[in-house]
């Protein structure tokens, strides 16, 4: 057979990566994943070595409507990779699905976790169900007015970025029950590729003080980023006002109570709202270099890192 020609069949049969997306704070879960998409995805932007077994995942969504309430619910689910990764991940997302399906719950009443964790579709569809029925039951005998919005519970885990030592999955959750505007909060984790344990301890709340400058600046860093947006003449004046207005005890900035999490960037800081500030402020988020912040991570977390 001619060489040339063989070459080109080869080249032919290559798989195709199609890699899936979800933008938008509160977008449905219809509009992140279609239900039961089947589209194996693996970030572009991954730093993976050759060697290295990329975990592969299936997004997943389930969304449920009615005039008492809105559920959506969707997550990454890993469907190929090292065995004990994809197991510590199913885990973990039937936990997230789990403590947002009881958002709306009794408070004696505890939803049971799923026993079949190897299936991501009928686990998503049994949180988002109950969640559902939590929801019209809470607010059964609540009547909305077409000016007003009925509740609204959403809960999205999905795979971040992925290095050769660890992987990160992103958690954002919406709820709304009444009142002026609903709650959000954002956080992720860190999962070690070959142990598939969560990172934790990342920080020693001991350095709590010596941190202060690198959180100032962060902060700082935030606030001049949307100062400089909303078109405010002395931002230098504004970032000061914001920094004196902050809800914090004796000067000191305290970490994240989500925990913090890695990034190739460097380390993620995300403040939930109310959590330092005024709701006005948002979620304050900021990434510290590594070169900055490398000698105050713990060991585990610099072997991450890849901090020599």
């Amino acid at each position: 057979m001619n060489n040339k020609y063989l070459l080109g069949l080869l080249a032919t049969l290559l798989p195709i990566t199609i890699v899936v997306g979800c933008k938008g704070e509160k977008a449905s879960a219809a509009e992140c994943v279609k239900d039961s998409v089947v589209s194996l995805s693996i970030d572009n932007d991954s730093v993976i070595k050759k060697k290295d077994v990329p975990l592969v995942v299936d997004s997943i969504g389930k969304s449920y409507s009615s005039d008492k309430g809105t559920v959506d619910f969707a997550y990454s689910f890993p469907v190929a990779g090292p065995h004990v990764l994809v197991d510590s991940i199913r885990a973990y997302l039937s936990s997230e699905m789990k403590g947002a399906a009881d958002s709306f719950g009794e408070e004696n009443s505890k939803t049971k976790p799923f026993p079949r964790l190897t299936d991501g579709k009928a686990m998503i569809n049994y949180y988002a169900k109950i969640a559902c029925e939590n929801v019209i039951r809470t607010f059964d005998d609540v009547d909305y007015p077409d000016s007003k919005c009925p509740p609204e519970l959403s809960m999205f885990v999905l795979k971040g970025n992925e290095t050769s030592r660890y992987i990160t999955y992103v958690s954002s959750f919406y709820l709304y029950s009444g009142g002026a505007h609903g709650m959000y909060s954002e956080y992720a984790v860190n999962f070690d590729k070959k142990t598939g344990v969560i990172l934790r301890d990342i920080l020693n709340p001991k350095d709590i003080k010596a941190l202060q400058p690198i959180l100032r600046s962060g902060l700082e860093s935030f606030f001049r980023k949307f100062d400089v947006v909303d078109g405010e003449k002395d931002v230098e004046g504004r970032i000061k006002a914001d920094m004196d207005n902050l809800f914090i005890e004796n000067g000191i900035i305290p970490l994240p109570k989500s925990g913090v999490y890695l990034s190739p960037e460097g380390l993620v800081f995300i403040y939930g709202q109310y959590e330092i500030g005024a709701y006005a402020i948002g979620t304050p988020t900021f990434t510290v270099p590594y070169n900055k912040i490398g000698k105050f991570l713990s060991a585990e977390a610099q072997r991450l890192a890849g901090i020599k």
